[in-house]
């Protein structure tokens, strides 16, 4: 009994020093509208020359990476949850009569 309190209190441990480490790693997200060089260059070159400033002619465009494998997993996805979903309904509609 002791030896699996021991495992399931080191497994919680790692789990949680896992979960605390990674979420230092998530400046991916916060950096997405920081300027690259050559917008800051074009930016004070249009500003010198008096144009009208508009923050989206700066700031790079996202790339978009969907296909038909994509698209195609994401409709799946979202049938098999309103599936999910509708089937846990009926059993809790089932269970509450």
């Amino acid at each position: 009994m002791k030896r699996i309190i021991k495992i399931v209190s080191l497994l919680l441990v790692i789990a949680f020093l896992s979960v605390y480490f990674s979420s230092f790693n998530t400046n991916y997200y916060d950096n997405k509208n920081v300027l690259t060089e050559e917008a800051i260059k074009r930016f004070e070159s249009d500003l010198k020359n008096g144009k009208k400033i508009n923050v989206n002619n700066y700031i790079e465009r996202e790339k978009n990476y969907n296909n038909k494998v994509s698209t195609t997993s994401l409709k799946i996805s979202k049938l098999i949850d309103n599936c999910i979903n509708k089937s846990l309904k009926l059993v809790i509609r089932y269970l509450d009569s």
